[in-house]
């Protein structure tokens, strides 16, 4: 074990988190620790490279899920954290390794002490387990907080008939046309909408499945989709995505 990440919002928990890994080995290089889900993503980004991470699971500005959705870690995760009920079961669902709050130096250094005795097999496993994790885990959107002229309205994310970009701008439109900007870019909505519900069409929409209107035979194998709401009629699925959308229309 020679390279360990924390990931702690609480500075004393991360002081203590530091003192008690030195315990255990003091010849490992921590580094940490972070406190948000960016600085988890840049760091992660920059320097994949851990053998292990002892990760919070609530942070300042969200939970580590979202940051390790973006940025997949490569190395071991034990989760730290106080009683949660929605989060620690999912992780005893994948069998990930976790501590409760506050942490107990034997459990620590036991914990530490299983993850070296493992092979590459065991390794594998353990990353494997973490996008079950993920999975089970992920929240899409809801609702949108969005400008309308002078006024804030909440946008419903069933209400939305498909999602556009125009010159530029992502904007969401309704059944009756209705249109209202969106301060995401597509690719960011993609991943923050429920998939049983939305679908990448091409470059320029997203469509709810409620919002289509007709779909229609192309040469080639493609697809022309007509959308609630929407005036244009030429909107074209790829011969590469055809048998995707229509495995999404048929659950």
């Amino acid at each position: 074990m020679k390279k360990v990440l924390i990931i702690e919002d609480e500075y004393f928990s991360a002081k203590r988190m530091r003192r008690l890994i030195t315990d255990v080995d003091d010849t490992v290089d921590v580094h940490g620790p972070l406190g948000s889900v960016n600085e988890v993503v840049e760091e992660l980004t920059a320097s994949n490279d851990y053998d292990l991470i002892f990760s919070d699971i609530r942070l300042a500005d969200g939970d580590v899920f979202e940051a390790f959705r973006r940025v997949k870690p490569k190395s071991f995760v034990i989760f730290t954290t106080a009683y949660d009920e929605y989060a620690m079961q999912a992780i005893k669902n994948n069998g990930l390794d976790y501590l409760m709050k506050p942490i107990d130096a034997k459990e620590l250094g036991a914990a530490i002490a299983k993850l070296k005795m493992l092979d590459a097999d065991g390794r594998a496993d353990s990353y494997n387990r973490l996008d079950g994790l993920l999975q089970e885990t992920r929240q899409y959107r809801e609702r949108f907080l969005v400008n309308k002229g002078d006024e804030l309205i909440v946008l419903y994310a069933d209400d939305i008939s498909y999602i556009s970009v125009m010159d530029n701008h992502v904007v969401a439109f309704k059944d009756d046309g209705t249109s209202y900007p969106l301060p995401m870019s597509m690719a960011d909505l993609e991943v923050a909408l429920d998939p049983d519900k939305f679908f990448r069409i091409n470059r320029q929409y997203i469509a709810n499945v409620k919002g289509i209107r007709k779909i229609s035979l192309f040469f080639s194998s493609k697809l022309i989709v007509r959308l609630k709401g929407c005036d244009d009629d030429n909107i074209v699925i790829s011969k590469e995505k055809t048998a995707q959308f229509k495995k999404w229309l048929d659950r």
